[in-house]
């Protein structure tokens, strides 16, 4: 009898790349097929491998989907992060956080519309907390870190900053909903302008 394989306390540098192409086989097939029809055979038969593979990375469907979602957020945090850091002026900030959240979506398109359906996909309190806690608790921290920069430099004027992250953060998720469902009828770009100017105005507003 072949012994079960168990997977070590630390994965190595080839499973982290094969745990990432199957996340990535993953938001593809879903982007293409809907969650619901979204099966370890499915990813497993575009990649060329076997469902055994697919489970020895991944314990479950749920393991996998909990998985590609951190992907998603953790990847668009960081492109995000990278550019507000490269920004001197809070007003500057503000504006890269903006443009930068739409210029990942534009990048990621498959990724969002996977997110879309994940995000539809859950059912229980507890599930529709934690994707809250995951997606949004870093986006209105980051931004009010922003805020705060620019209360403390004396850029920005006087308002409420932890009910500003999150109208800011839903502008933002209310477009790229908007333009998962219907690409043609919003502009992410124009967007992003139109956005930036209305903020960035009244955060500035004495």
């Amino acid at each position: 009898m072949t012994p079960k394989q168990t997977k070590p306390d630390q994965p190595t540098f080839i499973e982290e790349a094969r745990r990432k192409q199957i996340i990535d086989a993953a938001l593809e097939t879903i982007a293409e097929q809907g969650y619901t029809q979204t099966s370890f055979a499915e990813i497993a038969k575009g990649l060329g491998i076997t469902k055994g593979l697919i489970a020895y990375h991944f314990n479950g469907k749920h393991d996998l989907i909990t998985s590609a979602i951190h992907t998603i957020l953790n990847q668009q945090g960081v492109y995000i992060k990278t550019q507000v850091d490269s920004q001197v002026q809070a007003a500057d900030k503000l504006r890269a956080y903006i443009q930068a959240s739409f210029e990942y979506m534009v990048q990621n398109r498959p990724h969002f519309v996977a997110l879309v359906d994940l995000w539809g996909s859950f059912t229980s309190a507890e599930e529709k907390q934690a994707f809250s806690q995951t997606a949004y608790d870093p986006c209105r921290a980051h931004l009010q870190k922003i805020f705060r920069i620019g209360r403390e430099r004396g850029e920005f004027g006087n308002f409420d900053a932890q009910a500003m992250s999150a109208v800011v953060q839903g502008a933002i998720d209310g477009l790229m909903l908007q333009w998962v469902f219907a690409p043609d009828a919003v502009d992410l770009k124009a967007a992003s302008r139109e956005l930036t100017g209305l903020f960035i105005g009244r955060v500035t507003q004495r």
